[in-house]
């Protein structure tokens, strides 16, 4: 039966009140984080409902760790250098949206690396503020690295948005530096905002409070998911019930219960889409498992329609008890059954799917859900208010509260 996604949306909508959306306007930000558009996260989520009525100069940052000798590594560098090239592909951003990739080198741990890289933000960032008319700005940050950075831009108030404890991050060889960095950022924020409850109690702000923000959702990009459709081509082939990820595949998963799903039933098959930065074994010769190469963010509900149970197979340690998934509220969204590992960040969701830890429980959950009865509406109303738009105008609603304070431009205190 055809879900008609319109009348859901309208009829959730409804039942739970106008969402939260306004935001500030007239302001300028620079942003420090990932790559504008190198793949979805949330910082690019939220701050895309802050355009075009107010200024936002992103810089693209590098990675804190240092990079090793391995395909992936090299193509992130090869990337970087050709973003500081004039040859470099032309991108078309969004109407208030600046765009630029200082020059920087890794081995950031190394001194005289570490001071070039400063100088060189630093000179980047002024002379694209300068270009833009940009004076007194809200510095929003969601690397540690930033921290080397605060103070030397005028501007009038810091955030620390963090969303990963990247001390613990899977392949983090310098998690010292990056600590450091980090509790010295969180020391100069005006407002720290982070994901989870456990970042909250860690990441104590030192000149103003500490928020949860956790992530959000677009609820009508994922809806889609809900139709009845054909299977994209690279998953048409397969006859029979599909349980999918979609995600970077690295260290987070637990390929123990990958297998067992494998193993459990030859009728499935255990899809996973995203990047690999593991080997997945014997996983890759089995007729019923099949890996694909990430898909555009555009893409993913094509092909979260075609799963018959959407998965999260992470592993349970120190990274993932910090970790809110971003994918785990998407999967919702779907109207798909959901089973995941118990994080702490998925208990309050333990009524909208499927907990399990040791691989032969995730079996049994999956079949579990398989034969379960829910109405997508009633995946959907835990999400009320969960939207990316209410997580931006909560943190628009937080940066007003701080500049309501009177916190004046960094730059004077110099």
């Amino acid at each position: 039966m055809r879900i008609c996604v319109g009348l859901m949306l309208k009829a959730f909508k409804k039942g739970h009140g106008e969402a939260m959306t306004a935001v500030l306007t007239g302001r300028d930000f620079v942003v420090f984080s990932d790559d504008w558009g190198r793949h979805p996260f949330s910082c690019q989520h939220i701050m895309q409902h802050f355009l075009p009525q107010n200024r936002i100069l992103w810089v693209n940052t590098i990675g804190m760790r240092t990079p090793g000798f391995n395909f992936y590594d090299f193509q992130r560098a090869l990337g970087k250098v050709k973003s500081w090239t004039k040859k470099a592909q032309i991108v078309t951003f969004p109407d208030g949206l600046h765009v630029i990739s200082p020059v920087m080198m890794p081995f950031n741990h190394i001194p005289a690396v570490r001071r070039f890289n400063r100088q060189s933000v630093i000179s980047c960032v002024s002379k694209a503020m300068k270009d833009l008319g940009m004076k007194a700005p809200v510095l929003l940050a969601t690397v540690p690295n930033a921290a080397d950075y605060v103070g030397h831009l005028g501007e009038s108030s810091i955030i620390y948005y963090c969303v990963d404890d990247f001390t613990v991050w899977p392949g983090m060889n310098l998690p010292e530096m990056v600590r450091d960095m980090e509790e010295r950022l969180v020391a100069e924020a005006d407002l720290v905002v982070a994901v989870s409850k456990e970042l909250c109690k860690s990441r104590r702000c030192g000149r103003g409070q500490t928020r949860l923000l956790t992530h959000g959702v677009d609820i009508e990009h994922f809806l889609t998911a809900s139709h009845i459709q054909p299977r994209p081509i690279s998953l048409a082939d397969i006859k029979g019930l599909i349980i999918g990820f979609y995600g970077l595949i690295d260290n987070h998963l637990d390929l123990g219960i990958v297998q067992g799903l494998v193993d459990r039933h030859s009728d499935w098959t255990v899809v996973l889409i995203g990047t690999k930065r593991i080997s997945l074994g014997q996983l890759e010769g089995r007729s019923n498992f099949r890996w694909l190469p990430a898909v555009p963010y555009a893409d993913l509900p094509k092909y979260a329609s075609a799963f018959d149970v959407a998965i999260i197979p992470y592993v349970l340690n120190q990274h993932t008890h910090t970790a809110n998934p971003l994918k785990f509220k998407e999967y919702l969204a779907t109207g798909k059954p959901v089973v995941t590992t118990p994080m702490a960040e998925v208990l309050p969701y333990a009524g909208q799917a499927h907990l399990a830890q040791a691989p032969e429980d995730f079996a049994d959950a999956v079949e579990a859900s398989l034969s379960e009865t829910v109405r997508v509406e009633d995946r959907l109303s835990c999400l009320a208010g969960e939207t990316w738009k209410d997580k931006a105008a909560m943190l628009s609603a937080w940066i007003e509260e701080v500049s309501s304070a009177g916190f004046i431009s960094r730059k004077k205190l110099l």
